[in-house]
């Protein structure tokens, strides 16, 4: 598949318990390049580029939540900090795989709204 890149894998335990595919995540360079232009200064800020950022979140979300139509949200929340690293995605039938639309730092109140549908247990410490 030319111009896309496998960013991680919607884990198969989540998916079973939302009820969609487990499917592998990819990211095409034009949202690649759209990301890196529309969210430049927030990813500076976290010293990061646009692929490196998507893949940080597809390796280690922490919460699944409802999109807009029938994409998902995932995301990594860390609790107390008021911040949420988010990637929005869509399955293709078509391609057979997750496909990763956006990506940008946000406010966890922009979420808050949102159906939550799978979130991971805190870890004891």
């Amino acid at each position: 598949m030319e111009n896309f890149f496998k960013v991680g894998r919607l884990r198969r335990p989540v998916a079973k318990s939302i009820g969609v595919r487990c499917a592998d995540i990819y990211i095409d360079s034009a949202h690649i390049d759209h990301i890196d232009h529309v969210h430049r200064k927030e990813l500076r800020q976290l010293g990061v580029t646009a692929l490196p950022y998507v893949r940080m979140i597809a390796r280690d979300y922490n919460m699944v939540l409802q999109g807009s139509g029938e994409s998902l949200l995932l995301a990594i929340h860390g609790g107390e900090v008021g911040h949420v690293a988010a990637i929005d995605l869509n399955y293709s039938t078509k391609k057979g795989f997750w496909e990763v639309k956006t990506a940008q730092p946000r406010r966890y109140s922009e979420i808050a709204r949102k159906k939550l549908l799978w979130r991971a247990c805190p870890r004891p410490r």
